[in-house]
């Protein structure tokens, strides 16, 4: 859940590994895209990280939350590298019957060369466009097809894009939060990182 606690940070939303335990990662993202509409937050989330993002110096994009944890960039070509390959499995769902299709290795997709950040934000915003446009032109009959995730099991078309709105929710979460530890918002005044 996201939260603002009295200090005004804003608490993180806790999402189990996929892999290591599919069936509560499944339940999480569900759970925190709640009763909002799926393609209205998919569609709205590169909106979204680019205002999060147009004041980011070159410096602090290569800012991490944390120890350990992704910084701007990364956040953002997580979400592309999401885009690619759930753009995929939803095309497979749409024209095949009933087709697997495997699991990645996220944190070693995020280590792969990127863009710079202010093309990462038009690739993202470009991705979700034509990805929006898929899902806002398939009939809802269709939502009823089913594909097979190798780490999830059996799913239909309306559970994937419900899972996207809600891993979307996740990271803008994880956005807001390490935007602001790149900027120094957390800190008070006279504490903002200068990007270097």
């Amino acid at each position: 859940m996201t939260g603002t606690p009295s200090g005004g940070a804003l608490t993180a939303i806790e999402i189990p590994d996929a892999t290591a335990e599919p069936a509560a990662y499944v339940r999480a993202l569900l759970g925190t895209l709640g009763d909002r509409d799926p393609l209205e937050v998919y569609e709205t989330t590169a909106g979204q990280v680019r205002r999060l993002c147009q004041d980011l110096s070159a410096g602090q994009w290569d800012v991490p939350l944390g120890a350990g944890e992704w910084n701007a960039a990364q956040i953002v070509g997580h979400l592309i590298d999401v885009d690619i390959v759930y753009g995929f499995r939803f095309r497979l769902v749409l024209t095949e019957q009933e087709p697997a299709y495997p699991g990645y290795q996220e944190k070693l997709w995020s280590q792969l060369p990127h863009p710079e950040p202010a093309e990462l934000l038009s690739v993202l915003a470009g991705l979700r466009a034509y990805n929006t446009a898929l899902l806002r032109g398939t009939p809802r009959d269709r939502w009823q097809r089913r594909g097979t995730h190798g780490e999830q099991g059996r799913e239909q078309f309306g559970l994937m894009v419900t899972k996207i709105a809600g891993h979307d929710l996740a990271h803008l979460n994880q956005l807001t939060r390490t935007v602001a530890v790149a900027t120094g918002a957390n800190a008070g005044p006279g504490s903002r990182r200068n990007g270097k």
